[in-house]
């Protein structure tokens, strides 16, 4: 017996005509027998891989109180680099630390590892 011929073309089931011989009879007729093909097989994707959830760091601020003044710690530093920008002129600022004082009523910075007693934010 052959085997059934297969439409992999298309999805939908189709009609496939077989061919059935009889037993080696002389004269015997060709049958044909009708068989129901089965569905292509769908392409099963494998699932698609989640990106890890970046986490992003909630918007922070930092206020120093003291002898009734609020200083943000940020506009400090700001402060910092363009005081050092200015002076410094074409030095890049790989790394800054900010010291605030508050019996002094100043910020001293250090960058690049760099200190000096000029390098000092009256707040």
């Amino acid at each position: 017996m052959a085997a059934p011929k297969k439409n992999t073309k298309t999805a939908a089931a189709k009609t496939v005509k077989e061919e059935v011989k009889a037993p080696a009879v002389k004269d015997a007729p060709v049958v044909e027998k009708e068989v129901k093909a089965a569905p292509a097989e769908k392409e099963v994707k494998a699932p698609a891989a989640k990106k890890p959830a970046v986490k992003k760091d909630p918007k922070a601020t930092v206020v120093f109180q003291f002898a009734g003044k609020e200083v943000i710690a940020k506009d400090v530093l700001s402060q910092a680099q363009k005081a050092y920008a200015k002076s410094h002129k074409g030095v890049e600022i790989k790394t800054i630390e900010l010291y605030v004082v508050a019996e002094e009523h100043a910020a001293y910075y250090v960058v690049n590892g760099e200190e000096s007693p000029e390098f000092k934010i009256m707040l």
